[in-house]
Parts: C-alpha cells; sequence; structure tokens
C-alpha cells in the first residue's frame, strides 16, 4: 500500500491525516520545495492542501519537498527512501523517509529542467525506464517569481540591478555592502545565503545571473557552488531547503538570499529586493509580484515566443521544459520587461502505471489543471497561458492523443509498479 506508516507519536498528533485519508490517497512523489505549498506539502503536525493532494481527486498522497535534484533521483531511481521530511518539526533532528517502508515513487516535482542526459539515461535504462515505465512525460505546471529577501537593519527598501546581483552573490572580491553602489556608507560584510543542495530555485537563479554577467557567473546548474565560488566561508553560508533558507536569513544580520515566492510578501519592499531595470527607456523597480507574462513567455504571434513544443519534438520531455535550450542562453532567462528572476515549476511522470487508481489519478489532475479555463493556481503562482494549457491537455489527456497518459497501445504490460 502507498502510505505512510506512521509512528505512533506523529499518529497522535497528525490530525487530518488519518489513516482512511492516506489509504484513500496513492501516487507518490515530491521534489522541488518552490510549489511544495500548491501541492499540499508533507509538513509535521498537519499536512497541507493543495492541488496534487485534495480529495476526492487527485488524491495524491501529500507532496514531500526535498528539493528538485533529490526529488529527480527517488522518481528515477524508483526510491521513496530520499523523500525525507521533518517528522517532528524539531531542526536539530535528522530527517527521515516519509515512507518507512519503500513504495514506489510514480513522480517529481521540479523546477531543475529534464536534461538531454537525463532522459537518455531513462530511455536506455533496462528496468527503471522507457522498457518498463514508458516514455518519459514533463509537463510544466505555473510560472514562478524566484524572490530576493534582505536582511539588513535600517533599510526600509531595496533596489539593485540584475548586474549588481551577479556582484553581490559571485564576485568574490566583493565582500562588503559600501562595494555595491548605492551603499557606500554602509561597512558591513555581505552574508549570501545559498542552497547547498540541488535545487530547481538555484537553477532558475543562477540561469539569470548567468545572462547577464557570463564572466562571473560562467553557467547554469542546480547547485550553486558547482557553479559559483563559495570557498570564503565568511561570505558564504550554505543551507538546506526553502526553509532553511528563511531560517538563516532571519538570524543573520546583512545577510541576502534567493528563495522560493511563498516564503515572503512579493509586493513588500522591506522584506525583498526589487529588480531596477529600463522599461520604455525609464528606469523602474519591479518586485516579484510584477512578472510580466506576456514578456516572458510571450503569446503565438509574438516573435521569439516560447511555445510548447510539436511534430517530433513533441515525443521528447525535455522539449516540454519551459525555457529548455540544447544550447545556448535561455530566452526564459531574462524577459524583456517587468520583473525577471522568472521560471516554470513542472511535473515528471512516466506515461505508463501499473496501478489503475494511480492512472485515474493522474489523469483527472491533467484533467482539472489543464482542461478548465478557471484552473486554480494558488498566488503567488502564476498561471499558464491558455497555448500552453491547451498543448498540454492535447498531448497527454485527450483520448485521441498516442501520448495520453495510461493509453494501453503503448501501456499494455508496462507500468510504474505498485
Amino acid at each position: 500500500m502507498k502510505f505512510p506508516v506512521f509512528q505512533c507519536k506523529a499518529l497522535l498528533v497528525v490530525g487530518a491525516m488519518t489513516w482512511a485519508l492516506a489509504a484513500s490517497a496513492q501516487v507518490v512523489g515530491g521534489g522541488g520545495t518552490l510549489p511544495e505549498g500548491l501541492y499540499g506539502k508533507a509538513q509535521f503536525p498537519v499536512g497541507s492542501t493543495g492541488i496534487l493532494s485534495r480529495t476526492p481527486v487527485p488524491g495524491f498522497n501529500a507532496y514531500v519537498g526535498v528539493g528538485s535534484g533529490a526529488g529527480k533521483s527517488a522518481f528515477f531511481q524508483n526510491n521513496s527512501n530520499l523523500l525525507v521530511w521533518n517528522h517532528d518539526a524539531n531542526a536539530s533532528t535528522p530527517n527521515v523517509p516519509f515512507y518507512p517502508t519503500p513504495v514506489t515513487v510514480d513522480y517529481a516535482g521540479s523546477d531543475s529542467l529534464v536534461t538531454a542526459a537525463e532522459e537518455t539515461a531513462y530511455d536506455a535504462h533496462p528496468t527503471l525506464g522507457r522498457a518498463s515505465f514508458g516514455p518519459l512525460i514533463q509537463v510544466p505546471v505555473v510560472l514562478a517569481a524566484v524572490t530576493v529577501p534582505y536582511n539588513i537593519p535600517g533599510r526600509s527598501s531595496m533596489n539593485l540591478t540584475s548586474a549588481q546581483l551577479a556582484q553581490i552573490f559571485a564576485d568574490p572580491t566583493i565582500t562588503h555592502w559600501n562595494q555595491v553602489a548605492g551603499f557606500s556608507t554602509l561597512n558591513q560584510p555581505i552574508k549570501v545565503i545559498y542552497r547547498a543542495e540541488s535545487s530547481g530555485t538555484t537553477e532558475i537563479f543562477l540561469r539569470h545571473l548567468n545572462a547577464v554577467n557570463n564572466t562571473l557567473v560562467p553557467s547554469v546548474g542546480s547547485t550553486y557552488a558547482s557553479v559559483v565560488n563559495v570557498g570564503n566561508a565568511s561570505k558564504y553560508i550554505p543551507v538546506t531547503g526553502s526553509d532553511g533558507v528563511m531560517a538563516a536569513l532571519l538570524a543573520t544580520p546583512y545577510a541576502i538570499a534567493y528563495v522560493s515566492p511563498e516564503r515572503v510578501a512579493l509586493d513588500d519592499p522591506t522584506k525583498v529586493v526589487a529588480i531596477s531595470r529600463a522599461s520604455g527607456g525609464v528606469l523602474q523597480n519591479f518586485l516579484p509580484s510584477q512578472v510580466d507574462v506576456a514578456a516572458a513567455l510571450g503569446t503565438p504571434a509574438s516573435a521569439g515566443a516560447i511555445l510548447a513544443p510539436t511534430g517530433p519534438a513533441a515525443t521528447q520531455a525535455r522539449n516540454w521544459g519551459i525555457g529548455y535550450v540544447a544550447s545556448g542562453v535561455s530566452p526564459l532567462a531574462n524577459p524583456s520587461r517587468g520583473y525577471p528572476i522568472v521560471g516554470a515549476t513542472h511535473l515528471i511522470f512516466s506515461q505508463c502505471y501499473a496501478s489503475a487508481a494511480d492512472n485515474t489519478r493522474i489523469r483527472n489532475f491533467f484533467a482539472q489543471h489543464y482542461g478548465s479555463a478557471n484552473s486554480d493556481v494558488v498566488h503567488p503562482f502564476i498561471k499558464l497561458p491558455a497555448h500552453w494549457r491547451t498543448a498540454i491537455y492535447n498531448t497527454f489527456f485527450a483520448t485521441n492523443s498516442v501520448q495520453r497518459i495510461g493509453n494501453p497501445d503503448v501501456c499494455t504490460g508496462k507500468g510504474r509498479p505498485i
């Protein structure tokens, strides 16, 4: 069975997460922490309800936020032991597997895009890939800004250009705030808080910094220390997870960080950096609440728009990652208008599931989220444009599509095991 056999202590306080509810929820997964509030987070003592975990449909199990890298690994390795959680709300005790008895991992949540190497490895795997589970599927769920919160005593606002962000976060010679233009009187050391683990939030953030300064940020990756020199321990503070970012930020004066949007007040300049950039020939300061979706993705009629793949490209999961490029700079790395640090969060599935109940629940999610013009998106996330939602629905749900979840012509004799 695919429900957590909670320890007795946890069972006394989990409340709404009863045995009956756990037994009714079958689909198992986790990953990036950026969307965990949207999906329905596994947390102590009571988990939240989101677009995946709500009942009766789609009725997934609680989403376990472990970071995009760990979520992908859990899915590709079919290893639920990687889906760990803070089981007692005590930061001093180690996280433990959410599922004490291993279960099948049915999907992953990731802000880090599926790479060509990951898809190739999946396709080639003799038991944990295409041959056993059908083709890989990746779909964007929502757009989201990555915010830059700060803790500088006495500051009621902070306006920075993207170039200044690159200096602060990645230049080893910039160690004090008075080295940054506009902060000449602030003679305090800069403290940069970064995610130590593989994180899709990190990937989105570094993708933007790379687009504005590829000398300081020479590449894009999901692990911060693999791209930025963090050898100066007095400047760089590694933490784990979005909760770790906010805890360290609040405890560290003169610190700056990057974090997923639901952790902060997006429109509060006393909490988050506004990005200064020219718009319409005028320098403006954009808060994370001011993402221009049209500028980020474009429309089907606009030049350079980021559109869903078609034809042979649509059969490769990696091409469904919003902002994916085989090489070069992603068109999503530095949108032309509005707040520029923006990306999409994605879900990763296989096409085939051995459990008919799992197959139905996953299809129900696709119908709810992509098939309705009124698909619900919880603030501060941003709904996908209609042309993307329609393309996903027609490809992975519509009964006339070869790529639809559970297509018996593809899935007979195949499926992620129960």
